[in-house]
C-alpha cells in the first residue's frame, strides 16, 4: 500500500487522536510543571563609568542603590534555579547630563537562564543627588576705611577678582563678595591680602566659602604739593604786584615714600618779570625732579600777574594839629612848634592810600628832657597799615623859661585873705 493511500485511509481519526495526545501533554504539563511568576530579589546593578564623575567634577551626595527586585515568569523547574546572580544590570553614570539630574535608567536586567521572562523591575531608575564643583570668577566690591597722612590723598584700589572653585549650587547661590580694608595714615603704595565674606543672593553670609578666601588689593597714593613760581628780573621802578594767579597751584606726584617725605613743593622753570610795567600772563613748565611723576597734572602752569603804579598822597599839618608829648609840667618851661606846617608823603596803591584818614596819623613831637633852646625833632606819627612813608618829617620846638612865680602858699595865703 502506498504511503499516500495510507494517509488519506482514515484521516480524520488520526488528527482527533493527534489533538488528544496534545491536550493530554499540556494537561500533564501544567498539573506537573506550571508556568508561575517569581521575584528574585537583591539582584546586584554593576555601576560603569564612575570614572565620568571626577572628569566632570561631579559628586555623589548619596549612596548608590546597587542592588534591584526583578520578577521573571517561566517554567516551574526553570525559574525556581534561577538566582540574583543570574542577571546582568548596569548603571551608567555617563548618563549625567546636569547637577540637576534627580533619576537614572538602568540598562537590563538580562537574564542569562533560557525560557524564563522578565515581568517587571523594581526599581526601574536609580536615585541620584549631585554636586558638582565649578569654577567661578565674581567681582569683590572693596569696603574701606582708609585715613591718609596730611598732604596725601588717595588715587587709586585695584582689587583683583575673586575666583572659587567649589559646589557649582553654592557658586551659583552667590550674590556678592565683599573685602574689608582698613588702613590709617597711609603715606605710600602698597598690596595687601584682603580677607573676604562672601554672601548669597539674599544678603546671608556664606561662611563655609568666606573662611580662608582672600583677594589682593593694590592702593595707590599721591602728594599733593603746591607750585612755586620761580621768577627773576625786578618789576619797572614804582610799580607793584597786586595779584598773582597759579592754575593750578597744586599738582599731584607719585614716587617712592622716601623721595615724597622730603618734597616740598614743584617748582616752575623761571619766568622773567624784569622791568613788567602792566598785566602780564604766561605758561611756564613745571621742573619736576628726578624720581617723581606728575598724575593727574599738567606738565605746564598758567601764571597771571596784575601789577600796579604806586602813587604819592600827602597830608598836611599846622603846627596846632601837632601834638606835644611828654612836657614838663612843673610850669617852668614853654614849648612852641615854630614850623608853621609839615607835610607827610606816603607811597602806595592808590586804594591802600585812599584808606587813610588824615586824623587816624596823630602826628606828635616828644620833648621829654629837652631844656632851652630850638630843637630839631623828628615828627612821629601813628603808621597806617598800609603805603610807605615816603621820608621822615621834622619841625622845630622851642623850649623857654617861664616867668618866676610866687610861692604856693603866699598865693594860697592871699587867696584865703581876699575871702569876706
Amino acid at each position: 500500500m502506498r504511503i499516500g493511500e495510507w494517509l488519506k485511509k482514515d484521516l480524520k481519526i488520526k488528527i482527533i487522536s493527534l489533538l488528544l495526545a496534545l491536550l493530554f501533554w499540556l494537561y500533564v504539563t501544567n498539573v506537573t510543571n506550571p508556568f508561575k511568576s517569581v521575584t528574585i530579589y537583591n539582584v546586584p546593578v554593576t555601576v560603569i563609568n564612575q570614572d565620568y564623575l571626577d572628569q566632570n567634577n561631579y559628586k555623589l551626595r548619596n549612596s548608590l542603590r546597587t542592588y534591584i527586585d526583578v520578577t521573571i515568569r517561566g517554567r516551574q523547574d526553570v525559574v525556581d534555579k534561577v538566582k540574583s546572580t543570574d542577571f546582568e544590570t548596569t548603571l551608567d553614570l555617563s548618563q549625567i547630563t546636569s547637577v540637576s539630574d534627580k533619576k537614572l535608567k538602568l540598562t537590563g536586567p538580562v537574564c542569562l537562564v533560557k525560557n524564563v521572562t522578565i515581568e517587571s523591575v523594581n526599581p526601574q531608575e536609580i536615585d541620584i543627588q549631585l554636586t558638582r564643583n565649578r569654577t567661578g570668577v565674581f567681582d569683590v566690591e572693596l569696603v574701606k576705611s582708609i585715613t591718609m597722612k596730611p598732604g596725601y590723598v588717595l588715587l587709586k584700589t585695584t582689587v583683583e577678582r575673586a575666583q572659587l572653585f567649589t559646589d557649582e549650587a553654592i557658586i551659583d547661590s552667590i550674590g556678592s563678595i565683599k573685602a574689608y580694608l582698613e588702613l590709617t595714615d597711609l603715606d605710600r603704595d602698597m598690596t595687601k591680602e584682603v580677607e573676604c565674606k562672601v554672601f548669597d543672593k539674599e544678603g546671608r553670609e556664606i561662611a563655609s566659602v568666606s573662611k580662608d578666601l582672600t583677594v589682593k588689593v593694590s592702593v595707590e597714593v599721591a602728594k599733593q604739593v603746591p607750585v612755586s613760581l620761580v621768577t627773576r628780573g625786578r618789576l619797572a621802578a614804582n610799580y607793584v604786584e597786586t595779584q598773582r594767579v597759579i592754575e593750578p597751584d597744586k599738582v599731584l606726584v607719585t614716587g617712592s615714600a622716601e623721595v615724597l617725605e622730603k618734597l616740598n613743593d614743584i617748582k616752575t622753570e623761571q619766568v622773567d618779570i624784569d622791568d613788567i610795567d602792566g598785566d602780564f600772563s604766561t605758561t611756564v613748565p613745571l621742573v619736576v625732579p628726578e624720581g617723581v611723576k606728575l598724575v593727574n597734572s599738567p606738565s605746564e602752569i598758567n601764571v597771571k600777574i596784575s601789577v600796579e603804579k604806586l602813587v604819592i598822597k600827602s597830608f598836611e599839618f599846622a603846627k596846632n594839629q601837632i601834638a606835644i608829648l611828654n612836657a614838663r609840667n612843673d610850669g617852668t618851661l614853654a614849648y612852641e612848634i615854630i614850623t608853621d606846617k609839615v607835610t607827610l608823603q606816603f607811597r602806595g596803591k592808590q586804594d591802600d592810600l585812599d584808606a587813610i584818614s588824615h586824623d587816624a596819623l596823630r602826628p606828635a613831637v616828644d620833648v621829654s628832657g629837652l631844656g632851652e633852646g630850638t630843637h630839631r625833632l623828628m615828627l612821629n606819627i601813628n603808621m597806617p597799615g598800609k603805603g610807605n612813608l615816603v621820608q621822615r618829617a621834622y619841625v622845630d620846638v622851642k623850649v623857654t623859661k617861664t616867668p618866676e612865680t610866687p610861692p604856693a602858699e603866699n598865693t594860697q595865703a592871699e587867696n584865703t585873705g581876699t575871702n569876706p
